[in-house]
Protein backbone atom coordinates (compact mmCIF):
# COMPACT_ATOMS: atom_id res chain seq x y z
CA UNK A 1 0.00 0.00 0.00
CA UNK A 2 1.45 3.66 -0.98
CA UNK A 3 1.92 5.15 2.43
CA UNK A 4 -0.32 8.44 0.40
CA UNK A 5 -3.98 6.10 1.28
CA UNK A 6 -2.65 5.38 5.14
CA UNK A 7 -3.60 8.03 7.72
CA UNK A 8 -0.46 9.23 8.92
CA UNK A 9 0.44 10.00 12.87
CA UNK A 10 0.97 13.60 13.49
CA UNK A 11 3.32 14.06 16.69
CA UNK A 12 3.45 17.58 17.69
CA UNK A 13 7.13 18.93 18.86
CA UNK A 14 7.11 21.22 22.36
CA UNK A 15 9.61 23.79 22.88
CA UNK A 16 11.51 21.13 25.45
CA UNK A 17 12.21 19.17 21.74
CA UNK A 18 13.63 22.60 20.08
CA UNK A 19 15.51 23.72 22.57
CA UNK A 20 17.39 20.19 22.85
CA UNK A 21 18.02 20.64 19.38
CA UNK A 22 19.56 24.32 19.53
CA UNK A 23 21.63 23.18 21.74
CA UNK A 24 22.82 20.43 20.32
CA UNK A 25 22.77 22.43 17.03
CA UNK A 26 25.07 25.31 18.71
CA UNK A 27 28.27 23.31 19.22
CA UNK A 28 28.49 22.50 15.44
CA UNK A 29 30.66 23.38 13.61
CA UNK A 30 29.11 24.79 10.18
CA UNK A 31 25.81 25.87 10.01
CA UNK A 32 25.38 23.27 7.72
CA UNK A 33 26.06 20.25 10.37
CA UNK A 34 23.76 22.39 12.75
CA UNK A 35 20.42 22.30 10.49
CA UNK A 36 21.34 18.57 10.21
CA UNK A 37 22.02 17.92 13.69
CA UNK A 38 18.82 20.60 14.74
CA UNK A 39 16.67 18.19 12.47
CA UNK A 40 18.25 14.82 13.67
CA UNK A 41 17.44 15.89 17.11
CA UNK A 42 13.88 17.00 16.71
CA UNK A 43 13.19 13.18 14.88
CA UNK A 44 14.38 11.55 17.33
CA UNK A 45 12.25 13.39 19.75
CA UNK A 46 9.07 13.14 18.37
CA UNK A 47 9.97 9.52 17.62
CA UNK A 48 10.54 9.21 21.86
CA UNK A 49 7.63 11.22 22.17
CA UNK A 50 5.02 8.73 20.13
CA UNK A 51 6.64 5.59 21.71
CA UNK A 52 6.82 6.80 25.58
CA UNK A 53 3.32 7.17 24.82
CA UNK A 54 2.62 3.68 24.02
CA UNK A 55 4.59 3.36 27.55
CA UNK A 56 7.76 2.00 25.62
CA UNK A 57 10.62 2.99 27.46
CA UNK A 58 13.44 4.59 25.62
CA UNK A 59 16.95 6.55 26.77
CA UNK A 60 17.72 9.18 24.02
CA UNK A 61 20.31 10.83 26.32
CA UNK A 62 21.95 7.12 25.60
CA UNK A 63 21.64 7.63 21.72
CA UNK A 64 24.47 9.06 19.55
CA UNK A 65 22.08 11.34 18.15
CA UNK A 66 22.60 13.36 21.71
CA UNK A 67 26.09 13.06 21.93
CA UNK A 68 27.72 16.22 20.98
CA UNK A 69 30.65 14.63 20.10
CA UNK A 70 29.29 11.76 18.11
CA UNK A 71 26.95 14.08 15.94
CA UNK A 72 29.69 16.55 15.01
CA UNK A 73 31.53 13.26 13.23
CA UNK A 74 28.47 11.15 12.18
CA UNK A 75 25.29 11.44 10.69
CA UNK A 76 23.19 9.48 13.43
CA UNK A 77 19.61 10.14 14.86
CA UNK A 78 19.37 7.00 16.55
CA UNK A 79 16.72 6.22 19.46
CA UNK A 80 17.94 3.75 22.18
CA UNK A 81 15.01 1.67 22.59
CA UNK A 82 15.77 0.15 26.32
CA UNK A 83 16.55 -3.27 26.33
CA UNK A 84 16.17 -3.79 22.72
CA UNK A 85 18.77 -1.63 20.54
CA UNK A 86 18.81 1.53 18.23
CA UNK A 87 16.30 2.62 16.26
CA UNK A 88 17.24 5.25 13.75
CA UNK A 89 14.75 8.22 13.24
CA UNK A 90 15.31 9.71 9.72
CA UNK A 91 13.90 13.34 8.47
CA UNK A 92 12.28 13.85 5.94
CA UNK A 93 11.57 17.20 4.17
CA UNK A 94 8.93 18.56 2.30
CA UNK A 95 8.79 17.20 -1.74
CA UNK A 96 11.74 14.45 -0.41
CA UNK A 97 10.43 10.59 -1.62
CA UNK A 98 13.68 9.09 -0.17
CA UNK A 99 14.95 8.34 2.81
CA UNK A 100 18.89 8.69 2.29
CA UNK A 101 21.52 6.61 4.21
CA UNK A 102 24.56 7.51 5.84
CA UNK A 103 26.88 4.15 5.84
CA UNK A 104 27.16 4.72 9.56
CA UNK A 105 23.30 4.25 10.10
CA UNK A 106 23.65 0.85 8.99
CA UNK A 107 24.92 -1.67 10.96
CA UNK A 108 23.59 -1.75 14.71
CA UNK A 109 20.17 -0.90 14.07
CA UNK A 110 16.51 -2.72 14.32
CA UNK A 111 14.66 -0.66 12.51
CA UNK A 112 14.44 2.87 10.52
CA UNK A 113 11.52 5.22 10.34
CA UNK A 114 10.70 8.09 8.29
CA UNK A 115 9.57 11.55 9.75
CA UNK A 116 8.45 14.13 7.67
CA UNK A 117 8.57 17.84 9.08
CA UNK A 118 6.13 20.63 7.63
CA UNK A 119 7.53 24.40 6.90
CA UNK A 120 6.78 25.38 10.39
CA UNK A 121 8.35 22.63 12.19
CA UNK A 122 5.67 22.58 15.02
CA UNK A 123 5.06 19.14 14.26
CA UNK A 124 6.04 15.61 12.44
CA UNK A 125 4.56 12.77 10.75
CA UNK A 126 5.57 9.71 11.11
CA UNK A 127 5.89 8.17 7.62
CA UNK A 128 6.25 4.22 8.17
CA UNK A 129 8.92 1.68 9.00
CA UNK A 130 11.32 -0.70 7.76
CA UNK A 131 13.19 -3.49 9.32
CA UNK A 132 16.98 -4.15 10.04
CA UNK A 133 18.88 -4.25 6.79
CA UNK A 134 21.58 -6.58 5.59
CA UNK A 135 24.78 -4.84 7.02
CA UNK A 136 26.77 -6.94 4.10
CA UNK A 137 24.45 -5.71 0.91
CA UNK A 138 22.84 -2.10 2.60
CA UNK A 139 21.20 0.03 0.34
CA UNK A 140 21.81 3.71 0.25
CA UNK A 141 18.26 4.95 0.41
CA UNK A 142 14.78 3.63 1.19
CA UNK A 143 11.93 5.08 -0.92
CA UNK A 144 9.50 6.06 1.40
CA UNK A 145 6.31 4.53 -0.68
CA UNK A 146 8.45 1.33 0.61
CA UNK A 147 7.67 2.05 4.21
CA UNK A 148 5.34 -0.31 6.34
CA UNK A 149 2.51 1.59 8.00
CA UNK A 150 3.88 2.46 11.80
CA UNK A 151 2.45 0.07 13.52
CA UNK A 152 5.05 -2.39 12.46
CA UNK A 153 7.58 -0.93 14.43
CA UNK A 154 5.74 -2.12 17.88
CA UNK A 155 5.35 -5.64 15.99
CA UNK A 156 8.69 -5.41 15.73
CA UNK A 157 10.09 -4.38 18.89
CA UNK A 158 7.46 -7.20 20.47
CA UNK A 159 9.58 -9.90 18.21
CA UNK A 160 12.83 -8.86 19.45
CA UNK A 161 11.70 -8.29 22.95
CA UNK A 162 10.37 -11.81 22.61
CA UNK A 163 13.44 -13.14 21.49
CA UNK A 164 15.92 -11.62 23.50
CA UNK A 165 14.16 -12.68 26.47
CA UNK A 166 14.73 -16.19 25.14
CA UNK A 167 18.59 -15.93 24.50
CA UNK A 168 18.61 -14.76 28.25
CA UNK A 169 16.75 -18.68 29.02
CA UNK A 170 18.83 -21.65 30.30
CA UNK A 171 17.73 -23.72 26.62
CA UNK A 172 20.85 -25.38 25.10
CA UNK A 173 20.59 -23.34 21.96
CA UNK A 174 20.90 -19.83 23.84
CA UNK A 175 23.77 -21.15 26.30
CA UNK A 176 25.80 -21.83 23.06
CA UNK A 177 24.53 -18.43 21.49
CA UNK A 178 25.86 -16.69 24.33
CA UNK A 179 29.28 -18.28 24.92
CA UNK A 180 30.05 -18.12 21.03
CA UNK A 181 28.74 -14.81 20.56
CA UNK A 182 30.64 -12.29 22.75
CA UNK A 183 31.57 -9.33 20.56
CA UNK A 184 28.20 -8.21 19.35
CA UNK A 185 25.11 -7.13 21.26
CA UNK A 186 22.23 -9.45 21.63
CA UNK A 187 20.02 -6.85 20.14
CA UNK A 188 22.32 -6.85 17.23
CA UNK A 189 22.17 -10.18 16.59
CA UNK A 190 18.68 -10.91 16.83
CA UNK A 191 17.61 -8.05 14.45
CA UNK A 192 19.82 -9.46 11.72
CA UNK A 193 18.31 -12.95 12.73
CA UNK A 194 14.57 -11.83 12.60
CA UNK A 195 15.72 -10.30 8.72
CA UNK A 196 16.48 -13.65 8.15
CA UNK A 197 13.41 -15.16 9.11
CA UNK A 198 11.03 -12.51 7.15
CA UNK A 199 13.22 -12.27 4.01
CA UNK A 200 14.77 -15.89 3.19
CA UNK A 201 13.50 -19.09 2.91
CA UNK A 202 13.68 -21.84 5.31
CA UNK A 203 16.39 -23.68 3.75
CA UNK A 204 18.53 -21.05 3.65
CA UNK A 205 18.46 -20.51 6.73
CA UNK A 206 21.08 -22.42 8.14
CA UNK A 207 23.41 -20.91 5.19
CA UNK A 208 22.55 -17.01 5.75
CA UNK A 209 22.24 -17.09 9.71
CA UNK A 210 25.76 -19.13 9.37
CA UNK A 211 27.45 -16.17 8.05
CA UNK A 212 25.78 -13.43 9.95
CA UNK A 213 27.08 -15.69 13.13
CA UNK A 214 30.26 -15.96 11.33
CA UNK A 215 30.60 -12.09 11.33
CA UNK A 216 29.67 -11.38 14.94
CA UNK A 217 31.88 -14.18 16.10
CA UNK A 218 34.68 -12.47 14.37
CA UNK A 219 34.12 -8.93 15.95
CA UNK A 220 31.97 -7.71 12.46
CA UNK A 221 34.95 -8.10 10.30
CA UNK A 222 33.32 -10.78 7.81
CA UNK A 223 34.04 -10.73 4.28
CA UNK A 224 33.49 -13.59 2.28
CA UNK A 225 36.54 -15.56 2.42
CA UNK A 226 35.13 -16.05 5.86
CA UNK A 227 31.95 -17.27 4.61
CA UNK A 228 32.61 -19.51 2.61
CA UNK A 229 35.34 -21.42 4.90
CA UNK A 230 32.47 -20.50 7.99
CA UNK A 231 32.04 -23.39 10.49
CA UNK A 232 29.79 -26.10 10.31
CA UNK A 233 29.22 -25.50 13.86
CA UNK A 234 27.89 -21.96 13.57
CA UNK A 235 25.65 -23.33 10.75
CA UNK A 236 24.06 -25.92 12.80
CA UNK A 237 23.50 -23.19 15.65
CA UNK A 238 22.28 -20.53 13.61
CA UNK A 239 20.01 -23.21 12.42
CA UNK A 240 18.81 -24.28 15.67
CA UNK A 241 18.39 -20.84 16.50
CA UNK A 242 16.20 -19.50 13.59
CA UNK A 243 14.09 -22.83 14.25
CA UNK A 244 13.59 -21.51 17.94
CA UNK A 245 12.69 -18.31 17.28
CA UNK A 246 10.30 -18.70 14.18
CA UNK A 247 8.63 -21.34 16.92
CA UNK A 248 8.15 -18.24 18.93
CA UNK A 249 6.99 -16.15 16.78
CA UNK A 250 4.74 -17.75 14.93
CA UNK A 251 3.06 -18.67 18.44
CA UNK A 252 2.71 -15.14 18.94
CA UNK A 253 1.39 -14.22 15.47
Amino acid sequence: MNIAEIPLLTVPLELKAHELARQLAAVQSTVQKGKRVYLNALAVYAVHSYLKWLQIETDFNSSDSFNPAKTALANVADLVITGIGSLECRPVLPGETTILLPEEVIENRIGYVGVQFNERLDSVQLLGFAPSLDSLNPPQQLALAELMPIDALIEQITRLEEAIAFLETDDPVAIQVRSTIQTQSQSNIVAQLERIYRTCEEYEWRYAGGEMLAGSAAGGQFTRESADSADTDLQDLAEALLEKLAEIWREAA
